[in-house]
């Protein structure tokens, strides 16, 4: 009979403990949130590298593509003139009597580049221009005068047949060869895209990062944040032997 006031005399410093512990406790609340990570935009590049498509010709000629925006500024006539990544080459505005002066790993590939920019897009009554453009870029690019000359002489004799030829609008991803990617945006109607009166603040513009065709990124999907709300009574359980999420 003497065990009852024992038993409680034992019951009452546990309660009295568990009271203070979840005094002690309070509320806890951690929220997890989901980062994505976006890959960042290639800058331009003022002295791009065309990549060489494996597998890939145009009539027989090897087709290069370009991995990064390519801005060009023509001092001449204050015209900013902008390639797009991915755009794809072969050089061709050049008649085949002046691409033995092209090198494609060369200062007078970009040139060349820029050349068959502005035939893809042949605005119309801008030839000449395009090929006076064409040959300044190659004088800026250390091209000899002598072989600029020549291939200046071979655009303007030879280059009228490929001048604004709709096949040549096309995009590839270097990265993903084998896949024709859908064009970035429509087709402009000039190839000059800004005008800056003999290219004053053109290298600056460039610095702050400017693009001329944004490059459209896809839209991330990220989860909602995961909130985790734990209360004094889970913190207890935690604590004790066999509480919580411990295993038995």
């Amino acid at each position: 009979m003497s065990q009852a006031p024992m038993s409680r005399s034992r019951t009452a410093p546990a309660l009295i403990g568990a009271a203070l512990l979840l005094s002690a406790c309070a509320t806890q609340t951690s929220t997890t949130v989901f980062v994505p990570v976006v890959t960042p935009t290639p800058p331009s590049s003022l002295t791009p590298q065309p990549i060489m498509l494996f597998n890939q010709t145009k009539d027989g000629r090897k087709l290069f593509t370009l991995d990064a925006e390519f801005p060009y500024c023509d001092v001449e006539t204050g015209k900013v003139i902008v390639v797009p990544r991915w755009y794809v080459t072969d050089f061709a505005s050049v008649p085949w009597y002046g691409q033995a002066f092209i090198d494609p790993q060369g200062p007078t590939a970009r040139a060349a580049i820029i050349h068959d920019w502005l035939y893809t897009i042949g605005e119309p009554g801008k030839r000449e221009e395009a090929d006076q453009i064409f040959l300044r870029a190659m004088l800026k690019y250390g091209v000899q005068p002598f072989q600029a000359n020549v291939a200046f002489k071979a655009v303007r004799l030879g280059g009228e047949k490929g001048y604004g030829l709709p096949t040549d609008w096309r995009f590839i991803d270097p990265k993903r060869q084998d896949f024709t990617q859908p064009a970035p945006f429509a087709k402009p109607r000039a190839g000059m895209v800004r005008y800056l009166p003999r290219c004053q603040g053109f290298n600056a513009l460039i610095q702050t990062g400017w693009r001329a065709y944004p490059i459209k990124t896809a839209p991330v999907n990220v989860p909602p944040p995961v909130v985790v709300t734990k209360t004094p009574l889970d913190q207890v359980k935690e604590k004790l032997p066999f509480g919580g999420d411990k295993k038995r």
